[in-house]
């Protein structure tokens, strides 16, 4: 049950390909609750030449509104900080450039 306040659509408003409108992030939890899944409906193509529609992580750790993650693909170790009224979150890497804040998509929800 904790782990439900990612759940739902979320915009990167930093990124053109990645907003609401354009792109919303869905962030589903599998049923045995140990990994979630980001999809979006339009591949997106990443600075290093790499192009997705998707990836999943591993859920590591709990604590709070703060999810320890582990990149399924690569094993790259992050985090997702949940505000506490769950409109926004702070997804975070170890490298301290790879930061983003997402933002619920209450439009698109209902």
């Amino acid at each position: 049950m904790a782990l439900h306040p990612v759940e739902g659509l979320w915009g990167f408003e930093l990124a053109d390909d990645m907003t609401c409108a354009a792109n919303p992030v869905s962030i589903d939890l599998t049923d045995n609750r140990q990994q979630l899944v980001f999809s979006w409906p339009k591949t997106v193509q990443y600075s290093d030449g790499t192009a997705n529609d998707g990836v999943t992580f591993t859920v590591v750790g709990l604590d709070g509104l703060r999810l320890q993650l582990r990149r399924d693909r690569d094993g790259v170790v992050a985090s997702i900080t949940v505000a506490p009224d769950g409109k926004s979150f702070q997804y975070e890497e170890n490298d301290p450039n790879a930061g983003s804040r997402f933002d619920r998509c209450d439009d698109l929800a209902s």
